[in-house]
């Protein structure tokens, strides 16, 4: 591969990054929608919640809005789940770890300190 190749891949990645991450800026709540078996279902309770709260007439209105939020929450959080059950296996071992950057990976004990860490 050229330099000029991996220059533009990763250009086009920055690119990609950066148009999700703007488009979840606007709308808070597409990021929510993101990796989830849910989306369609999340979405529809967000519209009906927005309808809600622009009608809203009653202390059920308001009892209603907030079972909706939980519902929501629990489908958000069960379809994360799900997708991530079916992501791959580097997908789930990034979840695991969780933190990025580089790490120094070595077989060598440290000197004076303790193996474990």
């Amino acid at each position: 591969m050229s330099f000029r190749r991996k220059h533009y891949d990763d250009m086009e990645m920055h690119t990609i990054q950066t148009l999700g991450q703007k488009w979840a800026s606007k709308n808070p709540q597409v990021s929510d929608y993101a990796c989830n078996v849910f989306a369609d279902k999340i979405a529809m309770l967000d519209i009906e919640i927005e309808l809600l709260k622009s009608a809203l007439e009653s202390e059920k209105d308001l009892e209603a809005i907030e079972v909706l939020e939980v519902v929501r929450e629990n489908l958000r959080r069960r379809g994360e789940a799900i997708y991530i059950m079916h992501s791959d296996v580097l997908t789930n071992l990034g979840l695991k770890v969780g933190k990025t950057g580089i790490r120094e990976i070595s077989g060598k004990k440290k000197q004076g300190g303790d193996s474990h860490t």
